[in-house]
């Protein structure tokens, strides 16, 4: 009974909360993803790109939540006479804090996201082949949000493919409609 209760509280709380505030904006973001880790090996280092649309969702005094659906590839890796492409699609969502207690300028972030990686090889003779995963990835980074339309983010990628690490450091500017 007491979590039913906390529940509806945190609901009520929630719903006020977006209800004092302007409604949800949508928007879309472009990133360049530097490879870390296990990630860079299994890329040949090569820089990543991606593109994603997001939900921005102002919370009040300088909180906000940012629903995000990302798309990540990386350019074809030559293992000579075999290539490999890996891309990824994240689902995930973002917490993020505004220093100065409104949604413009500096903020901190923190998020959590599914991500699906996968590897796609095509070796001479042997055909092509596919292998996927689904993990649980992390987070965190520092943004500047010029205005209500623009904004830019550097952020830290943490997570898990196969049996390796598949980090990466991601930049990228977002757009809000």
């Amino acid at each position: 009974m007491k979590l039913r209760s906390l529940a509806l509280a945190t609901l009520a709380l929630a719903g006020s909360a977006l209800a004092a505030q302007e409604g949800p904006r949508f928007g879309v973001q472009a990133t360049l993803n530097q490879p870390q880790s296990d990630l860079k090996d299994a890329v040949d280092s090569k820089l990543g790109f991606g593109i994603g649309g997001h939900v921005f969702v102002d919370l009040g005094q300088g909180h906000a939540l940012r629903p995000r659906l990302d798309y990540l590839w990386f350019p074809e890796y030559d293992l000579g006479g075999a290539t490999l492409k890996v891309n990824n699609l994240a689902l995930g969502a973002d917490y993020l804090y505004f220093v100065e207690g409104k949604t413009e300028g500096v903020y901190f972030t923190a998020g959590l996201s599914a991500n699906r990686w996968k590897a796609e090889a095509n070796a001479a003779g042997f055909g092509n082949s596919s292998e996927s995963t689904t993990k649980l990835g992390l987070a965190a980074g520092l943004g500047y949000q010029f205005n209500k339309a623009v904004g830019a983010e550097l952020r830290y990628q943490k997570g898990k493919a196969w049996e390796g690490d598949f980090d990466f450091i991601q930049a990228g500017v977002s757009f809000r409609f």
